[in-house]
């Protein structure tokens, strides 16, 4: 297990999960093969260890990840806050019949918190009948936040 190093208003756990169960976008970057950042917006779950994002096997950042094993998830809230974080660390790819099962677990909770006026297993098959569903796993190293 990797210590996380948090600064902020993050460092206190309480704080952080209530801020992540939050419905906010977040944007997950990595490293493409020219050395260029690939930034682009996502659903996130969090597990008090580690973000969760679902994706399809073909996306540029499943391979980003699978080449580099390294990624940084930002979530920030309402721009009128001024709130969020920033988290960098290890990154792996769960694919094959696990990450379709994860892909539905993880999809399923974020439905709940972004579509809540839709069931959200229904949803989440749904989504997952789409190409080769998987998930992006990345365990922060460093987590830094701002506002309050």
């Amino acid at each position: 297990m990797v210590t996380l190093e948090a600064s902020g208003w993050a460092a206190d756990r309480d704080l952080l999960a209530d801020f992540l169960a939050e419905p906010n976008l977040a944007r997950i970057a990595t490293i493409d093969e020219a050395g260029e950042p690939h930034v682009v917006p996502a659903w996130f779950w969090w597990d008090g260890e580690s973000f969760w994002v679902g994706a399809q096997a073909g996306d540029r950042k499943v391979a980003n990840v699978r080449r580099s094993g390294r990624a940084a998830i930002e979530i920030d809230a309402d721009i009128r806050r001024k709130r969020g974080v920033l988290a960098r660390g290890r990154a792996w790819v769960i694919d094959g019949e696990d990450g379709r099962r994860e892909y539905l677990r993880i999809t399923t909770e974020q439905v709940r918190r972004y579509q809540p006026d839709r069931p959200p297993h229904e949803t989440a098959e749904r989504y997952a009948r789409s190409g080769r569903p998987v998930v992006i796993v990345i365990t922060p190293e460093r987590l830094i936040s701002w506002g309050r």
